[in-house]
């Protein structure tokens, strides 16, 4: 579910007139599909340069952090210092953290849309692509959204089952 929701788009435009995708967004970033002659009008939907190697790094850290919850029992420990935390704390840890991205993205995606013609996520606008063409943009959150929002509470339950699935030794 994980990896699945993470390569899946979160949310999109699309703009009727052309019968196109005009955005994507995706965990790692955002994705313009229109034609270079249409591009001016839809804009301010980039994000930082920092963001998308950020999103990656975050990924495999939690790839990582779920391997080693799948196959090492609760007994195992990982430390840094004083802090130590079990693999299924690892798989809890992973299932908070990406609810929390789930939330923040949603934060971040309406506060964006205000600078795209005050568009709501779920919902329609109407624009002017150029001076001779307008159109109704449908935006949407799509499903690998919802699935990533399964993902987080799924892994947060996974943790707590862990030692019945992995086992005691």
């Amino acid at each position: 579910m994980f990896i699945a929701s993470w390569f899946m788009p979160w949310w999109q435009a699309w703009i009727v007139y052309l019968k196109e995708t005009a955005i994507q967004i995706r965990p790692w970033g955002a994705d313009s599909f229109l034609p270079p002659e249409y591009a001016a009008a839809v804009s301010g939907y980039e994000m930082p340069d920092w963001f998308a190697p950020f999103m990656w790094a975050y990924f495999a850290v939690c790839i990582t952090a779920l391997l080693y919850g799948m196959f090492v029992s609760n007994s195992e420990r990982i430390g840094v210092g004083k802090l130590s935390v079990s693999p299924a704390g690892l798989v809890g840890l992973v299932g908070l953290t990406y609810l929390l991205c789930v939330v923040v993205a949603l934060i971040v995606m309406q506060t964006r849309m205000a600078g795209f013609y005050n568009a709501p996520l779920i919902g329609t606008i109407y624009i002017a692509l150029d001076e001779g063409h307008k159109s109704n943009v449908d935006t949407m959150l799509l499903p690998g959204y919802y699935l990533a929002a399964a993902t987080g509470p799924v892994l947060a339950i996974l943790s707590l089952l862990h030692r019945f699935i992995v086992g005691k030794t």
